[in-house]
């Protein structure tokens, strides 16, 4: 049976609890979203959070937060999502880059470095991608010493941890996505952390201005999701979407919307904002309380998948022994990736590519950056998600190595060239 590239899952008791909230008056408004929010700020391990509609959402009420002088330089990964820097741009501000890294594929602490040694950016939004943390502590004592304000993407990254400290409470604020491929999935929405409890205060006061959500939301969101569990069920997805995928492999456009992640028409906010629900919030607090044994059986496969495999493809992994990764996807760079992703394809194994692009390149970004420029050639995101079996894993493994021997590739890509 064919593998798909993720599997999305309905939150248990979704519609009976839709249903529930409807009779009982609290779908809209309750005291889940703020129980929600100490939950979280409690298993992050930072002074409060704020429960906001959606990840850009968030980022975009922390730059308005911030006080910073109109055309003062924010500094993103090159490597990243496009909305990241979209969003600091048409704020305002003065956009720069610097380049990732290899290992982690998160910023390069000595790219930020010397962007601080020629120019005085006042904040900087590193990116945790792929559920690995970037060098953090690194990046974080290059910040501070600067005076500047940090911001930590942590829309892939809930559980991971440096030195026993959550991700998203390293920097002065932190943005995490609840859409429905993330570790927590509220069918949207998302959460900030943020150390100043003041400031956290302020921001609440903003997304509570938000506009309330309706019942056309409400089914929209159920419905999508609802369509995304079906197609992502193994039994489904190997009837029908496969086949799709298969015949729609067979164009000349590598870039189609089936296997990539980014499309350029995503750059908006359109239904990303509105006033986060306390039905929304219930469905998170059920899936916290039961995180932590989805997480470990996803680590469990990940492991288990680069271990077959490390000898010969250079994985993207956490640095350092004192680094815990969540592993959201398993991310693997291949110098010949559409062929790599073919090859699996027709082999039963959907992958997903160019979810993450070099953004200097896409939105005009000054200078060049040789490592987000290999990242959105070679990236490539293979399945193991926790819903797979161990048997399942060493097929992976085994048409990866099938692919590699079909290419003629020869020993492992060190990815330090």
């Amino acid at each position: 049976m064919p593998i798909a590239r993720q599997r999305i899952l309905l939150p248990k008791s979704s519609w009976r609890l839709a249903l529930t909230g409807l009779a009982t008056g609290d779908l809209w408004e309750g005291e889940e979203v703020e129980k929600l929010e100490k939950a979280f700020a409690a298993a992050i391990g930072v002074p409060a959070a704020v429960a906001v509609p959606s990840a850009r959402a968030g980022l975009s009420f922390i730059l308005e937060s911030m006080d910073l002088e109109p055309g003062a330089e924010i500094i993103c990964s090159a490597f990243g999502y496009p909305v990241v820097p979209h969003l600091v741009a048409t704020r305002g501000y003065t956009l720069g880059f610097a380049d990732c890294e290899l290992e982690t594929l998160g910023m390069d602490p000595q790219a930020l470095a010397k962007v601080f040694e020629e120019r005085n950016p006042r904040a900087v939004i590193v990116t945790h991608l792929y559920g690995i943390p970037a060098r953090i502590r690194e990046i974080a004592e290059v910040v501070k010493a600067h005076d500047a304000y940090l911001i930590e993407d942590c829309a892939h990254c809930f559980s991971a941890a440096v030195g026993g400290q959550k991700t998203g409470s390293f920097g002065d604020y932190g943005y995490f996505s609840f859409e429905t491929s993330k570790m927590i999935n509220t069918m949207g929405g998302g959460m900030l952390t943020v150390r100043d409890p003041e400031m956290a205060a302020k921001i609440r006061e903003r997304a509570r201005q938000e506009p309330q959500r309706d019942f056309g939301w409400l089914a929209k969101r159920l419905g999508k999701t609802t369509f995304e569990a079906t197609v992502t069920q193994p039994l489904i997805f190997g009837a029908g979407v496969y086949p799709a995928l298969r015949l729609a492999s067979k164009g000349t456009d590598e870039d189609d919307r089936f296997a990539s992640g980014y499309q350029a028409d995503e750059i908006s906010m359109k239904g990303r904002m509105g006033r986060y629900t306390n039905y929304q919030a219930r469905l998170g607090l059920r899936q916290i309380e039961a995180l932590e044994s989805l997480v470990e059986r996803r680590v469990a496969n990940a492991e288990r998948l680069i271990g077959q495999l490390s000898d010969r493809v250079h994985f993207q992994q956490p640095v350092g022994p004192d680094t815990r990764a969540d592993y959201m996807l398993v991310t693997a760079l291949f110098p010949r990736m559409p062929e790599m992703a073919q090859l699996l394809l027709q082999r039963g194994v959907d992958t997903k590519h160019q979810y993450m692009r070099d953004c200097a390149d896409l939105l005009e970004g000054a200078g060049d950056f040789p490592n987000a420029v290999r990242a959105e050639r070679e990236v490539l995101h293979l399945p193991a998600y926790p819903q797979l079996s161990p048997e399942q894993i060493d097929r992976v493994a085994e048409q990866v190595k099938d692919a590699l021997d079909a290419l003629g590739a020869q020993g492992a890509d060190s990815g330090t060239s």
